[in-house]
């Protein structure tokens, strides 16, 4: 039998035991590097996956309908890993006209979690009509809070953060509460929009609620005390929101207040997960009736097996994946095919008002600027 020695010849016999370790080692280094550099680079190419056609398709129940069967899903992020086969299907057997997201519909605001997201309803065949409102997962990237980042991301994908659309007999209302201060520019453009829709009974979703259910003392989140007069002044039939962590419906002053909290992973990632729930409202012109009705969970393996991949891209940014995958960049980068790493200021805190909208003003006048 050979030994290493036989095999190797005269070098097995100048290089120390140590030597060999260190080019085992260097060996190690360089696999894991390619290994971290592929999968950063199917990541990538996974955030350019485009949305499919069910976020551009019209409710099924038109304005003339007597009647609009809606659903409406609360934070979903990671738990799309094992909630977008049996939501399809869902969605198909209960026959629903509309679906609504009510925000957090993606992990976070940057373009590969989005592809995650639009491969799972793409190959889950969803083709109920569906529309969001953006949470602050949707908007923000990791460790950052600026909300243009994932904004445009966002708006690419679904359109407006803020929109009107009528399902049958209703008149739905999407607000963009994901980020900090936002309600300055939409208050008075929805109440144009309840004007010219006079008469019509409309639901209100948005993703944080004016109060903070979680909290006892039920306390108003400082950004958004202009909502619970407007609420008052235009009489909502049913207010619906995410974000928070259980399950409310609430009537306060006279509107109803639903927390559509048991979406897809508002708790996170577990070895044993629960059903999740859709929320679903039957509009009638006499009136409406609102039922959460559970869903049990069925993993899929291409889900998971993206998300890993994703999990992968996003580590690089920190020091031991940068270090991991440093030998394959630097590759890479020399036949200019180096994956980039996406880096945004870190925030631990939202920005001052002041500061939000001079960054918002700076991202619209780009984005005029772009499309000239």
């Amino acid at each position: 039998m050979w030994t290493a020695t036989q095999a190797l010849g005269p070098m097995a016999l100048v290089l120390p035991g140590w030597a060999w370790g260190l080019l085992a080692l260097i060996g190690a280094w360089v696999l894991a590097s390619a290994a971290i550099q592929w999968a950063a680079a199917r990541a990538h190419a996974l955030g350019e996956h485009e949305a499919p056609s069910c976020f551009r398709t019209p409710p099924l129940a038109g304005p003339e309908a007597a009647s609009a069967n809606l659903a409406f899903l609360g934070d979903l992020q990671r738990g799309v890993v094992d909630a977008a086969v049996p939501l399809a299907r869902a969605l198909k057997e209960s026959r629903v006209d509309l679906m609504v997201s009510s925000g957090d519909f993606a992990s976070h605001g940057e373009a590969p979690y989005f592809g995650v997201l639009l491969d799972a309803f793409d190959r889950a065949g969803v083709d109920t009509p569906v529309r969001v409102v953006p949470g602050n997962h949707d908007l923000f990237p990791r460790r950052s809070k600026d909300d243009t980042l994932g904004g445009a991301i966002f708006e690419r994908h679904f359109g407006p953060r803020h929109w009107t659309l009528r399902a049958g007999p209703v008149l739905v209302a999407g607000l963009d509460t994901g980020a900090d201060w936002l309600l300055d520019e939409q208050l008075p453009w929805l109440e144009a929009e309840l004007a010219r829709h006079s008469g019509v009974p409309w639901i209100c979703v948005t993703h944080r609620p004016p109060w903070n259910f979680d909290d006892p003392e039920r306390t108003a989140y400082a950004d958004l005390t202009e909502l619970a007069p407007f609420f008052a002044k235009h009489k909502p039939a049913l207010v619906i929101s995410g974000h928070l962590h259980d399950y409310r419906d609430e009537t306060i002053d006279g509107i109803r207040y639903i927390v559509n909290a048991h979406g897809g992973d508002v708790h996170g990632l577990a070895l044993s997960r629960s059903s999740f729930e859709l929320l679903h409202v039957t509009c009638h012109e006499s009136g409406m009736t609102v039922e959460p009705r559970p869903i049990e969970r069925r993993a899929s393996a291409r889900t998971a097996w993206h998300q890993l991949l994703v999990r992968v891209w996003a580590e690089r940014r920190k020091p031991l994946g940068a270090f991991l995958g440093w030998p394959a960049d630097q590759l890479l980068r020399l036949v200019g095919r180096a994956v980039p790493v996406p880096r945004y200021p870190e925030e631990r805190r939202h920005p001052d008002r002041e500061t939000l909208r001079a960054r918002r003003a700076a991202h619209r006048a780009a984005t005029r600027e772009a499309t000239r």
